[in-house]
């Protein structure tokens, strides 16, 4: 989803306000880095699901097996 792609973010002559463009744009420095959410968060969670999955398959018992969270990263945060 675009940030500056609203109604509410352009001047009167639709162009982008100038506060989204330039070296002083300061929307990147309230959110978590993409590196850092697939190395901490996304990396990890798959991981995890794959080693249980593989367990699975080599023969253990499924009840057993500790699975990762349902729908959420480990959140391990940036900030």
């Amino acid at each position: 989803m675009s940030v500056t792609n609203k109604a509410r973010d352009r001047d009167s002559k639709g162009r982008i306000r100038r506060k989204y463009t330039g070296p002083y744009s300061t929307y990147w420095l309230s959110h978590t880095p993409k590196w850092w959410v697939k190395l901490y968060m996304t990396r990890p969670k798959r991981r995890d699901t794959k080693n249980a999955c593989m367990a699975v398959m080599r023969g253990e018992d499924p009840d057993g097996i500790l699975y990762p969270p349902g729908n959420r990263k480990p959140h391990v945060y940036y900030w």
